[in-house]
């Protein structure tokens, strides 16, 4: 190779990042966050990543969507998804999220009520979203489909979601009066799958369903902001929580100076954390909650409930606290196991530090840093307890995963279009895959997945 080939491809990735967003000029290096995220310093938590987005993005008071500022503060109480969306992004560029938790052009028209002024700094995310582009030509193709069918819940999905959680609190009460482990692990498994399905509805607007995810030790308010805000919008980057909360334990980046340990012995070791990763959570949210760093929250009272009821239901304090204890470890160790291995890791998929493709069209770069599943295809019980459908999900997570299916035909539609060849894997391969990114210190030298 001639040695400013290199060089020049380099500059003609810069040119072609220079596209229009939404009628603006980005001018963001290509698959290039400008700096070190903010987080790292103030600390890799919910509270710390978003004071860190705030100093990052460094707009005021304000809301930013593109290249302009909104005041959303009369907004918020009006929000159909929940003030709360808009509130705890209040001093944020909120692009990505506006764009992909919206469809139709309804709430552009509301936005436009609230300009305050244009913005003419560049913005941190190399992330576009241009009107002929991939993502947007995408939400055209889905937005009369959607007007349709709705976006909401089907009445299957709501059946499901709520005979899984009946069927945990059946479980446990049974593993209480019994002091059976095997029930306590059984029911525990049945808490997991309740938890990832409630994934699906701490997405949408506020609804009850959605703190069923609180019964496992977890947090949806948390998580609306590390999966919903963070991993779902910049997937598989510095900015993703899901990715840097677990480092050093887990490193998933391909970087250069990762240890022998954390690059063959994490596929052995990880089994064994598997079981301790909702009480890590659990232990840390009373910590934050204990030092006054977040206000305690009604539903983070859920667990210690439950665990109220269980001792109460058994031979003793200590025979509850046991079952508990059982219980939450297997939850724990299927939906760690089952999150892990669903989509996002594998050496064909982009994690930051490979190389970034020219185009930087957000949903090509959402299809970039996932994958999906042959076996869950069609098949909504899988699909809501097991992460099924990723790659939809993340381009339009607020819409049921009820609804992804019948979407599948506009998506292969606008694949063609934009000759994206877009693929399932088996879970298998991922499961390989996973163990493999790991163990991967070198980052790729051409741009992963979907090239365009």
């Amino acid at each position: 190779m001639p040695p400013c080939e290199g060089q020049t491809r380099e500059a003609n990735a810069e040119a072609k990042s220079q596209a229009y967003d939404n009628g603006h000029i980005t001018n963001v290096p290509a698959g290039k966050f400008k700096d070190r995220p903010a987080c790292f310093d103030v600390g890799i938590t919910t509270v710390g990543w978003l004071k860190g987005k705030r100093i990052d993005d460094d707009i005021g008071p304000y809301w930013r969507v593109h290249n302009k500022l909104y005041d959303l503060t009369d907004f918020a109480k009006r929000h159909p998804g929940g003030k709360e969306w808009i509130t705890m992004t209040k001093g944020t560029d909120i692009t990505e999220a506006f764009e992909s938790s919206h469809v139709s052009l309804t709430a552009e028209k509301i936005l436009s009520k609230y300009f305050v002024k244009d913005i003419g700094t560049p913005r941190k995310s190399p992330y576009t979203f241009h009107e002929n582009g991939f993502f947007r030509t995408f939400k055209r193709k889905v937005r009369p489909v959607l007007e349709k069918i709705g976006r909401g819940p089907s009445r299957q999905m709501l059946f499901m979601q709520d005979t899984l959680f009946i069927s945990f609190v059946v479980l446990a009460i049974f593993a209480s009066v019994s002091g059976s482990y095997l029930l306590g692990i059984l029911s525990g498994i049945v808490l997991a799958l309740t938890v990832v399905c409630s994934h699906n509805f701490f997405h949408q607007g506020d609804n009850f369903r959605m703190y069923y995810w609180d019964f496992g030790l977890l947090t949806s308010n948390d998580w609306r902001i590390s999966h919903g805000l963070s991993h779902h919008l910049f997937t598989n980057t510095r900015y993703d929580m899901d990715i840097v909360a677990v480092e050093p334990f887990l490193t998933f980046l391909p970087k250069p100076d990762k240890n022998f340990i954390q690059r063959f012995a994490a596929q052995i070791y990880s089994v064994l954390l598997l079981p301790l990763i909702f009480y890590s959570e659990f232990f840390k949210r009373i910590y934050i909650v204990v030092t006054g760093q977040t206000p305690l929250r009604p539903e983070n009272l859920l667990p210690f409930l439950e665990l109220f009821v269980m001792c109460g239901l058994s031979s003793s304090v200590a025979a509850g606290i046991k079952v508990w204890l059982i219980l939450h470890a297997a939850c724990s160790t299927c939906f760690t196991f089952i999150g892990l291995v669903s989509s996002h890791h594998h050496p064909d998929i982009y994690h930051d530090g490979d190389r970034f493709r020219e185009n930087p069209d957000w949903g090509l770069c959402q299809l970039d840093a996932a994958r999906d599943r042959f076996e869950t295809k069609g098949n909504l019980f899988l699909v809501a307890t097991t992460f099924g459908d990723h790659c939809l999900h993340h381009l339009l997570p607020t819409v049921d995963h009820s609804k992804l299916d019948s979407l599948y035909p506009a998506f292969y539609e606008t694949c063609r279009e934009f000759n994206v060849p877009f693929e399932f894997l088996t879970q298998w391969e991922l499961v390989c895959g996973t163990c493999q990114q790991l163990a991967k210190n070198t980052p790729n030298p051409n741009p992963p997945g979907y090239i365009n």
